[in-house]
C-alpha cells in the first residue's frame, strides 16, 4: 500500500481556491527553521483576516448562508493543526462561534468535525464531534457518495442524486476523524463508500470529479481516491491480519499509487494544469497520513512541495487567499511532526500488519500529547534520507532477502546514529533465524543476546512484566533491538487496553532511543552534509587501537571532521585505527583513545605512549558512554605512562575553555547526569601535566557519543553541541593553535 491526492471543486468554488505559480526547479534545499518561519507568517496572515469569532464566508450560488461556517472551520482547523492553542482567546471565541452555526453543507460539516477532533477526547466539544460524524454518516447517498448537502425527500428518505468525488472525499475524512476518536461508525457505511470509489476508479488507476466526466484522471482527485481506499482498507480489513497470510497488495491502491508514481508533481495539480493546487497539497498530505509512504516513486513529496511553498509565499505570509493559505498551512504543519519510526519496505513479507505503526504512533501521540508520525521507506534511496526517524522498524514473517549493498546501507544508518527495531510477525522462527544471521553480518564484533531483565528499556517509563527482547550493543548504546515474539499484532488490532505491555514496550523503546523524547522535526538529520571549503589549517588525529573496544562509534570522528569544516573551516584528518606502538608525534599532534570496558596496557604500550608524549603529542581520552570501568582503567594506566601521572582538573580559566573565537562559557550535560553534576553548566575535564602542558586530557564524561550526535537514555556525558565544542578546543590546544 502507499499514498493519496484530491481535487475539490466544492472547496475550490465555494472558498475561492486558486493555483500557485511554479517556482524554481524542484528539489531545492530547505530547513526546519525556514518551515517554522513560513508557518508562523501564514498563521499571522490568517489571523489578520479574522473578525469577531469568524472569517468572512465565501457564498456559493445565490444562497449566502448555504456554506456558512466552512471558511471559519477551515481556518480554525489549519491554525490548530499548526500548534495554535485552543485556549487562545481568539480561538476560544472561534470555537464558540462554530459550535453555534447550523451548518447545511457537507464540506463545512466535514471541516468542523476535523476542528473538534483536533481538541481531543476530553474536550467539551467532543459531543459535537459525535453529532457531526453521525450527520455525515446519515447524509451519504444510497450509492455511497455525497453532493453539496444532505438530500432527502419529504419523508426523510435519502435520495440518489448527482454526486461529486470532492464532496465525497471531504465527508469521508470527517467521518474518519470521528472514528479515530472513538465514535462508532457502522461497517455498512465503509462498505458503501468503498463500493462507490471502486466503481469510480478509471482504467489508468486514477480518479477524477466523477466517472462520467470526460477527460483523464488528475492529481487531486486521484489523491482523494487513494486516501479513501486506505481508510476503507483500514476500517474493513484490519481483522484479516491476525494471521500473516493476508494479501496487503490491495489492487485499487496499487493501481492508484502507480498513477501517482508516474504523474506526481510538486508544483502543479498533475493532469489539471495548475488549478486546485492547494487542495491537492492537503490531499497529498492525507495520503501520507493514511499510508505512511514517504515517496512517490523515488520523490520525497513533502520535501519537494515544501521547497515550492517556501519559494512562493508572499510578503504578507499567505499563498493567495485565506483558503489557499489554510490548505498550505495544513500541509506544512502536519509534515513538521517528528517521525518516530521508518518502516522498511524490502523484498519479502515486510507488511504483514499494515496498520501497526499507524495505530501505535497514534497511541503515542494521544498518550504523551505530542504528535508523532511514521513513514515507509525503501532500500533504493540514499541512507541520508532515512534519518527523518531515529528508529528503523523491520517486520516480517519470512526471511528477508538483503543483498550485500542492503547490509552496507543498514550498517551505515546505525553507525550514523540510528537504531534498528525488528520484530517477528506471527513470532516467525524463519524471520528470527534470518535476522540473527543478518545481525551477525552487520555487527560481527558484537553479539545479539537477550537483554538483561534490569535493562532500562523495560522500565524507563512503563514497567514491563513480559521481558523478552534481544539486542546488539556496542557498549555505549543498543545498535539494534529485536523481538522474537510479535508485537505488530497488538498494534495492528489497536489493543492498547488489553495489551498494555506491548504498547508500553514500544513506548519504552521510543524513550530509550530518544533520551525520553528528544525528537527532530521531519527533514532535520543529525548527519551533516559536508560543504566545500579551503581549510585555514589542518589537524591530524590518530585513533588509538588497543586490546579493548577501542572504536565503538566508528563514524564519530567522521561527523566531527565534517562539522569542523562546515563551522570553522578547519580540516581534520583522522587516521584508521593505529596501534600504540605506531604513534608518531611528528605525524599526529593528537591521539584519541576511547572505550567501554576495563583494559590494561603492557609495559611496552606505556613506554610507547610516553615516547609519543615526549615527542610533543597529546593523548585525548574519554570514557565512551561514560563507562566507569574504562575510566578507572585509564586512570590507573596514566600512572605508568608518565612519572607522577596523576589527574588534576583543567582550570576554568585554561585556554581550552577560553580560546579566542571559541570560548566555552557553559556546557550542557545529558539528561542522565544533569542532577548529579554540582555545576550543571561547568565542564569537568581533567589532565596530566607534562612540562607545563596538559599532555593527557581526560574526560570521564562521554565525548564520543556526543560527537556522533544522537540522543540516547543513560549516556553519562555531554550533549552533542558541547561535546563538539570541547573536542574542537582540545584539538586546537593539542596542535599548538592556542597558547598554553
Amino acid at each position: 500500500m502507499r499514498q493519496l491526492v484530491i481535487r475539490c471543486t466544492l472547496i475550490s468554488l465555494a472558498l475561492g481556491v486558486t493555483a500557485v505559480t511554479a517556482g524554481a526547479q524542484e528539489g531545492a534545499e530547505w530547513d526546519a527553521q525556514a518551515v517554522e518561519k513560513a508557518v508562523e507568517k501564514a498563521k499571522d496572515y490568517i489571523w489578520s483576516k479574522w473578525s469577531d469569532g469568524h472569517w468572512k464566508e465565501y457564498p456559493h450560488g445565490t444562497d449566502v448562508n448555504y456554506y456558512e461556517g466552512g471558511t471559519t472551520a477551515l481556518c480554525a482547523y489549519a491554525l490548530l493543526a499548526s500548534g495554535e492553542s485552543p485556549q487562545e482567546a481568539r480561538m476560544q471565541k472561534t470555537l464558540k462561534w462554530l459550535a453555534e452555526v447550523n451548518m447545511k453543507s457537507i464540506y463545512a460539516r466535514a471541516l468542523r468535525a476535523n476542528v473538534w477532533a483536533m481538541l481531543g477526547r476530553n474536550s467539551p466539544y467532543h459531543n459535537l464531534l459525535e453529532q457531526d460524524t453521525r450527520w455525515l454518516v446519515e447524509a451519504v447517498s444510497p450509492e455511497g457518495a455525497y453532493t453539496y448537502t444532505d438530500r432527502r425527500d419529504k419523508s426523510g428518505k435519502r435520495l440518489s442524486s448527482p454526486y461529486d468525488n470532492s464532496n465525497s472525499q471531504l465527508a469521508v475524512l470527517g467521518v474518519w476523524v470521528g472514528s479515530e476518536n472513538g465514535i462508532e461508525v457502522p461497517r455498512g457505511y465503509w462498505e458503501l463508500v468503498q463500493k462507490h470509489w471502486l466503481d469510480e476508479q478509471k482504467p489508468d488507476g486514477g480518479w477524477n470529479y466523477r466517472i462520467s466526466t470526460s477527460g483523464a484522471s488528475y492529481g487531486s482527485m486521484t489523491a482523494a481516491g487513494l486516501a479513501t481506499m486506505f481508510i476503507c482498507f483500514d476500517e474493513l480489513y484490519r481483522d484479516e491480519f491476525i494471521k500473516c497470510r493476508a494479501n496487503t497488495d490491495y489492487e485499487p491502491i496499487v493501481r492508484g499509487l502507480e498513477w501517482m508514481d508516474k504523474n506526481f508533481s510538486a508544483t502543479e495539480n498533475p493532469g489539471k494544469d495548475v488549478t486546485y493546487y492547494f487542495y491537492y497539497l492537503y490531499s497529498i498530505e492525507r495520503v501520507g497520513l493514511a499510508s505512511g509512504y514517504k515517496y512517490f516513486g523515488n520523490q520525497d513529496w513533502y520535501k519537494l512541495i515544501t521547497s515550492n511553498l517556501l519559494r512562493n509565499q508572499n510578503r504578507l505570509g499567505g499563498w493567495g487567499g485565506i483558503a489557499d493559505t489554510s490548505f498550505a498551512l495544513l500541509f506544512l504543519a502536519r509534515g513538521q511532526h517528528p517521525v518516530l519510526f521508518n518502516k522498511l519496505k524490502y523484498s519479502g513479507s515486510w507488511n504483514c500488519r499494515p496498520r501497526d505503526l499507524a495505530n501505535f504512533t497514534r497511541w503515542v501521540s494521544r498518550t504523551f500529547e505530542r504528535p508523532v508520525n511514521w513513514q515507509i521507506i525503501h532500500l533504493g534511496v540514499p541512507v541520508a534520507e532515512w534519518h527523518d526517524a531515529p528508529i528503523l522498524y523491520i517486520s516480517g514473517s519470512t526471511a528477508p532477502k538483503f543483498t550485500d549493498e542492503d547490509i552496507a546501507a543498514l550498517r551505515q544508518f546505525v553507525y550514523q546514529g540510528g537504531v534498528i527495531f525488528s520484530e517477528a510477525a506471527c513470532s516467525s522462527s524463519e524471520f528470527n533465524m534470518a535476522m540473527q544471521n543478518y545481525y551477525a553480518r552487520l555487527f560481527p564484533q558484537y553479539e545479539l543476546t537477550r537483554l538483561d531483565n534490569k535493562h532500562p528499556i523495560y522500565d524507563i517509563h512503563f514497567r514491563i512484566s513480559r521481558r523478552r527482547l534481544m539486542g546488539v550493543s556496542d557498549g555505549v548504546r543498543l545498535l539494534a533491538v529485536h523481538s522474537p515474539a510479535e508485537v505488530s499484532l497488538a498494534w495492528q488490532m489497536n489493543n492498547y487496553a488489553t495489551e498494555k505491555d506491548i504498547f508500553g514496550l514500544g513506548a519504552n523503546v521510543y524513550f530509550y532511543v530518544t533520551d525520553k523524547g528528544s525528537l527532530r522535526n521531519r527533514g532535520v538529520s543529525p548527519w551533516p552534509v559536508a560543504k566545500a571549503f579551503t581549510p585555514s589549517e589542518t589537524v591530524k588525529v590518530a585513533v588509538v587501537r588497543y586490546g579493548g573496544n577501542y572504536n565503538p562509534e566508528p563514524l564519530a570522528w567522521k561527523r566531527f571532521s565534517i562539522l569542523m569544516g562546515n563551522r570553522d573551516g578547519i580540516g581534520v584528518e583522522v587516521s584508521e585505527p593505529v596501534g600504540i606502538a605506531e604513534l608518531d608525534a611528528s605525524k599526529y599532534s593528537a591521539a584519541a583513545m576511547t572505550g567501554t570496558s576495563a583494559f590494561t596496557l603492557s609495559d611496552e604500550e606505556q613506554k610507547a605512549l610516553r615516547k609519543y608524549i615526549e615527542g610533543g603529542g597529546t593523548l585525548v581520552v574519554d570514557a565512551a558512554g561514560g563507562s566507569e570501568a574504562f575510566a578507572d582503567s585509564a586512570q590507573k594506566a596514566f600512572a605508568g605512562v608518565l612519572p607522577g601521572g596523576e589527574l588534576s582538573p583543567v582550570p576554568s580559566d585554561h585556554v581550552i575553555y577560553t580560546r579566542s573565537g571559541g570560548a566555552i562559557e557553559r556546557v550542557s550535560y545529558r539528561r542522565a547526569v544533569r542532577g548529579a553534576v554540582a555545576d550543571s553548566h561547568k565542564p569537568r575535564l581533567q589532565g596530566v601535566l607534562y612540562k607545563d602542558r596538559f599532555a593527557i586530557i581526560f574526560s570521564r564524561d562521554d565525548l564520543t557519543a556526543g560527537l556522533l550526535g544522537y540522543p540516547c537514555w543513560g549516556l553519562v556525558g555531554y550533549e552533542p553541541d558541547s561535546a563538539f565544542a570541547l573536542m574542537r578546543n582540545i584539538l586546537m590546544y593539542a596542535c599548538g593553535k592556542t597558547a598554553p
